[in-house]
C-alpha cells in the first residue's frame, strides 16, 4: 500500500510541474510595442562579398504613421568596429509598413555587422526604437 501511494504522489508531482513547464513556456515575456506589430532582418554575404540587407517592419494598420529604419554595415577590426563607407542608409514610410534592401561590395574578408534601428511613431504611444544587429564572415 506505501508503494501506491508513493507513485501517486511521484505522478502528481511530476503533472504539476509538466503543467507549470507548459504554462511558463505558453507564457514567456515577449517586449510589446506601442506601434509595431514585427520586425524582420536579412544579413547575406555571398562568396564574392556582396553584403545585402534586407529588412521588414510591419506595425498596426490605423495606428502606426510612419516608420524611419536606419540601416549600417561596420567590420570588426580587433576588438572594435569601424563604418564600411558608403554603407549607411536611412530609409522613411509614411505608412505602417515598410521594406527595403541595401547592398554593398566588401573589399576584404572579415567579420561585419549589419546594425537595424526602427523607430515606428503612432498613435499607440511613445515611438518604438527597436534595434537589430547580424555578425556575419566573410
Amino acid at each position: 500500500m506505501r508503494n501506491k501511494a508513493i507513485s501517486l504522489v511521484m505522478s502528481i508531482a511530476m503533472l504539476l510541474i509538466m503543467t507549470m513547464q507548459l504554462f511558463a513556456a505558453e507564457n514567456e515575456v515577449m517586449p510589446r510595442y506601442n506601434n509595431t506589430g514585427s520586425t524582420e532582418v536579412v544579413f547575406v554575404i555571398d562568396e564574392n562579398g556582396l553584403a545585402t540587407v534586407s529588412y521588414t517592419c510591419i506595425g498596426y494598420r490605423n495606428i502606426t504613421t510612419s516608420i524611419v529604419v536606419t540601416t549600417k554595415i561596420e567590420k570588426k577590426t580587433l576588438w572594435w568596429w569601424s563604418d564600411v563607407d558608403g554603407a549607411e542608409w536611412t530609409d522613411q514610410s509614411n505608412d505602417y509598413y515598410c521594406a527595403h534592401d541595401h547592398s554593398i561590395q566588401l573589399s576584404k574578408s572579415g567579420t561585419y555587422r549589419a546594425t537595424i534601428t526602427y523607430t515606428v511613431y503612432g498613435s499607440g504611444g511613445e515611438a518604438d526604437v527597436i534595434t537589430s544587429e547580424i555578425e556575419k564572415k566573410y
